[in-house]
């Protein structure tokens, strides 16, 4: 089931371009649509192409892409025409999902992360609002230690929420539970129905369970900051990866819980904002 808790859409001459990220109004039933992931053959999952941006533990499954391949992952990027895989066919709650999305669906994927695994900062420039694009999630297994951040900024998205983001922005996930997260993760083509519900969506205010890797890494940051003796012992360590290494064993010595990916997306950002400062 599928519930729609809008309020009136606004004229579409009324519609903002939407920030970073948003909730929106939809309720998907979660635990039917996460059982049917969980009932799907061992070898329908396939290890995420991507792999230079994951450590091993991203994988997925293809409900709808480009000629109904279910042997695909990757969306192919609009070659050939979409088309509902035979996957889809042992899934009546994920399909009754997509039809609630009243736009144009490019593509469906289940994509999970496995325990412990981590999807390196990057970004899907191909995915830009402006010019037709967007990507939109759907919780179906996740939890407190699932940290998903854009643009800096952690995102908290609960099980059965439909959540827009933008990821032609530097983005990143890492799963620290013991579990495993699953989202359904649909590419749709940016239609009036679309901006007005992103015109009625919201970004509730609300905080993480726990401190999660990039707070504990600002924190272990400050205390650095403070230690001449220690900016200058880091400092001279000039190979990046070797950086790396040496902040994440410091930060697990005084009891900071981050990892290698918070400290090189920090690192990121830091260059980011370098480069902004000279640009007119």
């Amino acid at each position: 089931m599928v519930v729609m808790t809008e309020a009136p859409l606004p004229r579409q001459d009324a519609v903002q371009t939407p920030g970073a990220a948003a909730r929106l109004p939809l309720v998907f039933d979660a635990g039917a649509m996460l059982a049917e992931a969980l009932a799907l053959p061992p070898d329908a999952w396939r290890v995420h192409f991507n792999t230079g941006y994951h450590d091993g533990g991203w994988s997925g499954v293809t409900l709808r892409g480009p000629g109904g391949d279910a042997g695909r992952l990757d969306i192919g990027h609009r070659v050939g025409a979409a088309a509902d895989t035979p996957l889809l066919d042992q899934c009546p709650a994920l399909r009754a999902a997509l039809a609630a999305f009243r736009c144009p669906v490019r593509a469906a994927r289940l994509l999970r992360l496995a325990p412990g695994a981590v999807i390196a900062e990057h970004r899907d420039a191909d995915l830009v609002f402006a010019d037709g694009e967007a990507r939109l999630h759907v919780p179906l297994a996740t939890g407190d230690a699932v940290e998903f951040h854009v643009a800096g900024e952690r995102i908290v998205m609960h099980p059965g929420e439909c959540w827009w983001l933008d990821l032609a922005r530097p983005h990143r996930v890492a799963n620290r539970g013991s579990t495993i997260r699953i989202h359904l993760v649909v590419d749709v083509a940016v239609d009036d129905w679309l901006r007005r519900l992103l015109a009625v969506a919201d970004r509730p205010p609300r905080a993480a369970a726990g401190e999660g890797g990039a707070a504990a890494f600002a924190r272990f940051a400050a205390r650095v900051t403070a230690d001449p003796a220690r900016c200058a012992a880091l400092a001279a360590v000039l190979v990046p990866d070797e950086f790396v290494a040496r902040v994440v064993a410091q930060g697990a010595a005084d009891g900071f819980g981050f990892d290698a990916a918070d400290v090189r997306a920090a690192m990121a950002e830091g260059r980011r904002r370098w480069i902004a400062q000279w640009m007119v």
